[in-house]
């Protein structure tokens, strides 16, 4: 129960006081948070530093508990965003033991569950490709764009909703050009893989979200979080590693706005047991979602994936941030 007066707002305490971690989320320090009660209390309810106290109430001053509240998400459910949004954001990918780190910039307009994305070009170490193979994958990729998705209500992937545009445009432009720029007996494999891929993306998206930036960009973000928290099981694919790693992980929502006003969601968890891996290391995974405050848009995404690979850690260090906020 909050009773209020016109200087301070009386709060109902369950158990010991802890005063520290009570004046720490109303900006306060413990000294001014003690005397301002003490000025205003009983002298049954009188306060000290050192000493622990069972009290029924606290008193603490009204502006600090507005600002407090207005802080304070008011739902533990984070929805969709419903509104038009043109964003920028920088991604820069680290896998470890290799030392390579992927950057490029990608283009993301958004209505509602429809999703446009267009990317820029990327550079491996801060470099232009120049490795043959790579140079197959970059132009093909480009066949891609621009590509339209369709979301669940969670923003999970449903759709390709351009998947014919996409084959037109690989068959049209992108595949002659490669078979005739790049002709040997590995290239023509590597080609003929990819043309079986582009000519029914949607059939076949589930090959996307093996790439990081889409399974995480699509991870369903958007549901409730009873008592701002949520159990699930997330799997990822690993380069080099055969199928998905899995990982027990508890989703956290952030119940206070950052001063920046953003909401956070944090996710971590380990690596799920099997009979495979019973007695060997296990991987972790710590991710930040960051999301606009009033229209839930995504702000960053931040953390770091791991699992390992004969005894070897095999690790993701992601970064996506809004560019043009």
């Amino acid at each position: 129960m909050i009773s209020t007066d016109k200087e301070y707002v009386k709060i109902r305490i369950d158990g010991i006081l802890n005063l520290e971690d009570i004046s720490r989320s109303y900006e306060m320090s413990s000294k001014e948070l003690m005397e301002f009660h003490n000025k205003h209390c009983a002298l049954h309810e009188l306060l000290t530093l050192t000493l622990p106290k069972y009290i029924e109430h606290l008193y603490i001053p009204e502006r600090a508990f507005k600002k407090q509240e207005s802080n304070q998400l008011k739902s533990t459910k984070l929805d969709l965003p419903n509104t038009e949004s043109t964003k920028v954001y920088g991604v820069i990918v680290k896998f470890f033991p290799k030392e390579l780190q992927l950057h490029y910039k990608i283009n993301v307009k958004r209505i509602q569950n429809t999703i446009e994305l267009v990317k820029e070009k990327t550079y491996i170490n801060n470099q232009e490709i120049t490795k043959v193979v790579e140079q197959i994958f970059e132009k093909a990729e480009q066949a891609l764009y621009p590509l339209k998705i369709i979301t669940d209500h969670n923003g999970d992937l449903l759709k390709i909703d351009n998947s014919e545009q996409i084959a037109e445009r690989w068959s049209s432009k992108y595949l002659p050009e490669l078979k005739e720029y790049y002709v040997s007996e590995s290239a023509e494999e590597i080609i003929d893989e990819l043309d079986k891929a582009l000519k029914d993306v949607d059939a076949k998206r589930n090959m996307l979200t093996k790439n990081i930036f889409y399974r995480l960009f699509c991870l369903p973000v958007y549901q409730s979080y009873p008592e701002f928290l949520k159990k699930d099981i997330l799997h990822i694919c690993f380069p080099g590693m055969p199928g998905e790693v899995s990982y027990e992980v508890e989703y956290k929502l952030g119940k206070n706005y950052t001063r920046g006003n953003k909401i956070v969601l944090e996710i971590k968890g380990v690596e799920e047991e099997s009979m495979i891996n019973l007695n060997a290391q296990k991987g972790h995974i710590e991710l930040f979602y960051k999301l606009h405050k009033e229209t839930k848009i995504l702000f960053s995404i931040t953390g770091v994936i791991s699992a390992f690979d004969h005894d070897i850690e095999q690790k993701i260090e992601f970064q996506l941030y809004e560019l043009n906020s």
